[in-house]
């Protein structure tokens, strides 16, 4: 693995950096435990490695984790331990907590392993006020909200909490995928309140993407993070967000690398998707990855 990312410009280096959480269990991959613990290690010894930030695993599959990487996680006493995000069960249902509880023994387990990132759904202030009590200082929750209605409210109960915000961009039927008018508004509320998020399912693509096997037009990631930075550094509106999400193509022009660096690093944290090789095989014939 190359100690240099392969990115054609420090800019490009910045909006990519740590932008991609691999979660080739899930659908439409929908791969073996197997597999997609080869696929990350193997994603990990390349000269991209730097776009990754974490792997995806159910808190009910991390022993199968375990014994799938058995002999490819680094050895406890390295620094480049494999960085985890569990997902959890919904807030308020019964299986929470003990998920919760697998998730922090996984880690005492010392494996190679580290879970610092956990995932789950909340539809109410009451469960998500709920859910931060159980949870432990070493993990840090991404949120899912639904986007169907104002988030602002449960954006709200976030304010002040060490806690990200979790918007879904799509799935395996059209009724999973936001509406750009959805979407819109959740971007700009999480940019103008300083909200952290991230985005997942739907968005293999950095540019608009036409999936046919799905019916649907599919949002770019790279123009998710353009309508981001949009709307925090240019006080955009959320009809001109809007308009981002809706073009063909993202364009960070009119954003510093330090602005883009802050957008990163406060708003649009990371991605989920169960593909990394359409992501870098597009951002390649985009020309920000060198070849």
């Amino acid at each position: 693995m190359s100690d240099v990312p392969t990115a054609v410009s420090t800019k490009d280096e910045i909006a990519l950096e740590g932008f991609i959480d691999y979660a080739g269990l899930f659908p439409p991959a929908n791969l073996d435990m197997d597999s997609t613990v080869k696929n990350w290690h193997n994603y990990m010894q390349s000269d991209d490695s730097w776009i990754l930030a974490r792997l995806i695993i159910p808190a009910s599959r991390l022993e199968e984790f375990k014994q799938s990487a058995m002999g490819m996680l680094p050895s406890p006493e390295e620094q480049d331990m494999w960085q985890l995000s569990v997902l959890l069960p919904p807030a308020g249902s019964a299986e929470f907590a003990s998920a919760v509880q697998a998730t922090i023994d996984f880690n005492v387990s010392d494996c190679g392993a580290v879970a610092n990132v956990v995932e789950f759904k909340a539809s109410t202030a009451s469960e998500i006020d709920a859910s931060l009590e159980l949870l432990h200082d070493d993990l840090f929750p991404f949120i899912e909200l639904a986007v169907n209605e104002d988030p602002r409210g449960l954006l709200a109960s976030l304010s002040g909490a060490i806690a990200g915000a979790k918007v879904r961009t799509g799935g395996i039927t059209p009724e999973l995928y936001p509406t750009p008018a959805q979407l819109a508004r959740f971007v700009h509320s999480c940019a103008v309140s300083g909200q952290p998020f991230k985005a997942t399912a739907g968005m293999h693509q950095p540019s608009k993407n036409e999936n046919l096997s799905v019916g649907v037009s599919e949002f770019g990631f790279l123009s998710v993070l353009q309508a981001t930075a949009s709307a925090s550094v240019l006080g955009s509106s959320v009809e001109e967000v809007e308009a981002i999400l809706l073009a063909d193509t993202p364009d960070l022009s009119a954003f510093t690398e330090e602005q883009l660096e802050q957008v990163r690093a406060e708003l649009f944290n990371s991605l989920g998707s169960c593909s990394f090789k359409e992501a870098r095989e597009d951002l390649r014939t985009m020309g920000m990855l060198k070849d």
